[in-house]
């Protein structure tokens, strides 16, 4: 494969990508930046990543699964947001 084919094809797969952030929950899109975080890939999505963290920071966030709880809480805590360990 040629490199300027693989640059396009890398490009057609970031396309993609940031077209999985305007869809689905925040708690998907929470997922999605677990998965690029984990897969160190998140530097391509700075963008869609700090909006993401923006809206689920500001937003209300109601959810009975501690998993989404506790994920939300770590990612914003990483990504230096401020999130009450209390319950509300």
């Amino acid at each position: 494969m040629s490199e300027e084919r693989m640059t396009e094809r890398s490009n057609q797969l970031k396309e993609k990508i940031i077209g999985l952030f305007s869809c689905g929950t925040i708690v998907e899109q929470l997922n999605l930046v677990d998965t690029l975080q984990h897969l160190s890939v998140d530097h391509h999505f700075h963008e869609k990543i700090d909006s993401t963290l923006r809206s689920a920071h500001a937003g209300e966030f109601n959810s009975s699964s501690l998993h989404h709880v506790v994920l939300r809480f770590r990612i914003l805590r990483q990504q230096g947001f401020w999130v009450s360990p209390g319950i509300h």
